[in-house]
């Protein structure tokens, strides 16, 4: 699609109109407020500039213009964010599917064709003992119907026969519902009940094959998709494409292992919930959830594995500052399980009292621990203090601290002194860090402010600045002035909409447009941070070469670098005077 007509689509759609379709908004000076939809905002923490065309959130950081806020919250693509406005501006576009989709169409329409071969299977005379399997698993028909549950049969090549006139070997090899024997195909799949897995939208692109026949008991209870161009397990979420609304509306996401606990719990009243598909919880993943909610529950099987998987997810969701709370189900039950003996009432009492992150710490660091020797209470101890000390909520931090004095029987005080010991060493570094690079950073992120805002400001940064040590800051400003270089003007939506597949470019623009700066300068203050920027790159520079000298073997070199030293530093003593 045309640059020029996405950026009159964009120019033609109001961000107020758009936003206050999902989020209310109210009106308190210049911009508009309303809660956050990207983080469990319970205060408007999320300002829209009706100015500007764009929304940054205070609290999380989520920023963009219209085109971002539809990819992220309705998780669609940039085009079919485009062609969203478009349809509310009125304006028409021939709108093609993404490069992408279109490479990989033939193994979506496999699947598509695979599907309802599938659940035509398990509705028909053939799907008999799997539906009555289920039946007796408690799984009612409007629940097979909602989750596309269907059937593969017996024969060896029914789905071959099917596919093969139409789709190559490459493709139907390639899709994973095939194999190749010599020269003879034959379907992966036969005698299973088929749970389909999706992509984030709902598409069908894998399956998790279960038997249910006893004739079958001697073959893998399961057959999961092999990984695909179009399945990718890390990046996925099972039943997000269904969880994200509930997740949104209950303000909650809970992430389990597999598919029949989302059905199980689905069919429980418990509709706000994501499988990871039986794979490590990974950085994609938690991305997802917290577009969801960063109220998070993690009910994993409760085995070890379970456990394991448990303590990963918690390492992944701290990286984006998410705290989630922990169930932890009796005897190694997975919650499908759980369901079927104890029933939806007890497992959502679970939920409903899931353990905060230091009563699981708590639990799982107690395993084995004696508390009568002083060896097994200082390991006890160190391990807490350290779990402890990860805790950004000073009230939950204070009790643990009580809890853990009462426990093992040592002086409040002391563990405080434990506890705090390290990371006043590591915050006083950082402290000295930042006074050392304040007066630069400021510099630069108020000349980025006015640069996002006059194009005088970036002729001004293009003639005298050549470098800026920070890459995101550097990268931000090398965006700006090619902007400028290719439009004639700058303008932060269009700006936007050009960087949408350069997210970290986007935070980057929310980080400088939020800056609480006066909307007028003087020559005099882009000045200064021009002149505030330059003498730190010619301090900087003296000091490489001074490096570069001081290892320097060469004779000639080492006298080519010395005038390069000399020379930064009188450029250096001249700004000091």
């Amino acid at each position: 699609m045309d640059n020029n007509l996405i950026n009159e689509i964009r120019n033609s759609t109001d961000i107020i109109e758009v936003i206050s379709r999902y989020v209310p908004l109210s009106l308190h000076g210049k911009n508009y407020f309303g809660v956050c939809p990207f983080h469990d905002d319970h205060s408007p923490s999320m300002s829209v500039s009706k100015e500007k065309q764009i929304y940054t959130c205070f609290s999380c950081g989520a920023t963009g213009n219209v085109f971002t806020f539809l990819q992220e919250y309705e998780n669609i693509s940039f085009l079919e964010a485009v062609k969203m406005c478009a349809d509310i501006s009125g304006i028409e576009v021939n709108y093609h599917k993404k490069k992408e989709y279109n490479k990989h169409q033939n193994l979506y329409d496999i699947y598509e064709i695979a599907q309802k071969f599938y659940q035509n299977n398990i509705n028909s005379s053939k799907g008999v003992k799997a539906k009555e399997y289920l039946h007796k698993r408690h799984l009612s028909d409007e629940v097979i119907k909602e989750f596309q549950i269907g059937l593969s049969i017996k024969e060896n090549d029914m789905l071959v026969k099917m596919l093969k006139s139409k789709y190559s070997v490459n493709d139907l090899i390639k899709s994973g519902l095939v194999n190749e024997n010599n020269t003879d195909l034959f379907d992966v799949y036969r005698n299973r009940i088929m749970f389909p897995l999706y992509d984030l939208t709902g598409k069908v692109i894998g399956y998790n094959g279960r038997i249910y026949d006893e004739k079958d008991a001697s073959n893998s209870k399961y057959i999961n998709s092999k990984e695909t161009p179009i399945f990718k397990k890390r990046t996925l979420l099972y039943n997000y494409h269904r969880a994200k609304e509930f997740a949104r509306k209950q303000k909650q996401i809970i992430i389990m292992e597999g598919p029949m606990d989302v059905i199980r719990s689905y069919e429980a009243g418990v509709k706000n919930v994501v499988a990871t598909l039986g794979t490590a919880f990974g950085p994609e993943q938690a991305m997802l959830v917290r577009k969801l909610s960063n109220n998070v529950i993690l009910c994993f099987d409760g085995d070890q594995a379970g456990l394991k998987a448990t303590k990963s997810a918690i390492e992944e969701l701290s990286k984006l500052d998410i705290t989630p709370k922990i169930v932890r189900l009796p005897d190694n039950l997975d919650p499908d399980e759980f369901i079927l003996k104890n029933g939806k009432e007890s497992f959502i009492s679970y939920l409903d009292n899931a353990l905060n992150i230091m009563e699981f710490n708590e639990i799982i660091l107690k395993d084995n621990i004696d508390f009568n020797s002083s060896e097994d209470i200082a390991k006890y101890t160190n391990n807490m203090i350290k779990e402890i000390s990860k805790i950004d909520d000073d009230i939950l931090k204070e009790v643990s601290i009580n809890k853990l004095s009462e426990e093992t029987k040592l002086d409040k005080e002391f563990l405080i002194a434990k506890l705090t010991d390290k990371p006043k060493i590591k915050k006083e570094k950082e402290e000295k860090k930042h006074i050392r690079l304040s007066k630069y950073e400021k510099s630069v992120k108020r000349l980025l402010f006015y640069m996002l805002k006059d194009k005088k400001v970036i002729k001004m940064y293009n003639k005298k600045i050549t470098h800026i040590e920070i890459p995101e800051y550097r990268h931000l400003a090398f965006q700006i002035s090619f902007f400028e270089k290719s439009h004639g003007f700058i303008n932060v939506a269009d700006l936007m909409t050009e960087l949408h597949d350069d997210p970290d470019s986007i935070k980057t623009i929310g980080e400088i447009t939020s800056l609480n700066l006066k909307e007028d300068y003087t020559i005099e203050e882009i000045d200064d941070y021009l002149n505030n920027i330059r003498e730190y790159n010619e301090k900087n520079m003296v000091k490489k070469y001074k490096n570069e000298l001081s290892t320097e073997l060469d004779f000639k070199k080492k006298i080519e670098l010395a005038k390069q030293v000399v020379a930064y530093k009188m450029r250096s003593d001249e700004n000091d005077r």
